[in-house]
């Protein structure tokens, strides 16, 4: 079992090349400096990977705050298969933790006896369950990764590109994710703000989610404002991922700038510790006129990133 954390981002097709160059050039220099100690050292990848979700039919796993694939892996001609079950994820916008179990399999069957039995719900009937298992959506898609040393840790930067399938319906995936390998959270928002140049939007929906969504024909919804948000970040942040997100999907420009008015009406008597950042976002609301063009700008990502690293490193 590993304990996954990453930050999950949405790209524009216009930024990838230039974040391609960066990160190449990064990891070049991270393969020179420990050529002579690891000989072996790959810094980039290049996978296709084809992903089966499965669960019951009246949703048992998803129930359980668990998601199961079967992930076919081909790369330089060779195929694997292996197993993942995800559980007791923790999302604050798009920093995401969870437990992830994997194990790798002879084919693309699944098997529910690899697993180490913890993985599954407490009480679970394990043979029942592998009988009423049911593909449900499958997720495709082309990865680039590379392994990023940066201060003290080591980031894995991936992208994907491709599509997530389920009920005659695709869901297009562009994204970025960065993984903490080893090291500390502080470092992996750190150089996400390194990248927040390329102009990445903080993305809370997981593949498994947006699958599910595709399967159940359901749509995004807004977040209502309540007292909550007043007293607890977590919720304020809750509350503008979500209502952004919607936004976005149905460009709808006057709740989203209603949606950021009141995140800065409750933010102005939090004592932020970046003030800079703070009035460069204030001055940005200003001339808002785009919903994609805001919510994926540099300013916007950065300073909801230190929003998200000052909540969750201090606790």
């Amino acid at each position: 079992m590993s304990n996954e954390i990453e930050l999950k981002f949405e790209i524009n097709t216009s930024d990838i090349a230039n974040l391609r160059y960066f990160l190449d050039q990064w990891a070049d220099s991270d393969e020179v400096e420990f050529l002579t100690i690891s000989p072996a050292k790959n810094s980039s990848t290049k996978l296709n990977l084809t992903s089966t979700y499965y669960d019951t039919s009246d949703y048992y796993l998803r129930n359980n705050q668990c998601g199961l694939r079967v992930r076919e892996c081909e790369s330089d001609h060779e195929k694997e298969f292996e197993i993942t079950l995800k559980r007791d994820s923790k999302s604050v916008s798009g920093l995401h933790e969870r437990a992830e179990f994997n194990v790798d399999l002879p084919n693309s069957e699944p098997n529910l006896a690899v697993l180490p039995h913890m993985a599954l719900p407490y009480n679970c009937d394990i043979e029942r369950l592998q009988r009423d298992l049911l593909p449900l959506f499958s997720t495709d898609f082309k990865r680039q990764t590379w392994l990023i040393s940066f201060a003290s840790s080591e980031i894995e930067v991936a992208l994907d590109q491709g599509e997530i399938k389920s009920n005659k319906k695709v869901k297009i995936i562009q994204e970025v994710e960065l993984e903490l390998k080893q090291g500390n959270k502080q470092d992996l928002f750190n150089f996400a703000l390194e990248l927040s140049r390329f102009h990445l939007h903080l993305f809370s929906q997981s593949k498994a989610a947006r699958g599910y969504c595709l399967l159940k024909n359901a749509s995004l919804k807004t977040c209502q404002f309540d007292f909550q948000a007043h007293q607890d970040l977590a919720s304020l942040l809750r509350f503008w991922q979500q209502n952004e997100e919607y936004a976005l999907e149905v460009n709808d420009l006057e709740l989203y700038k209603q949606t950021l008015n009141q995140i800065n009406y409750i933010l102005i008597d939090k004592n932020l510790p970046f003030e800079p950042e703070f009035t460069q976002w204030q001055m940005a609301l200003l001339t808002i006129n785009s919903v994609k063009e805001f919510a994926f700008s540099e300013i916007n990502t950065k300073f909801r990133l230190m929003l998200i690293a000052n909540m969750t490193i201090n606790q």
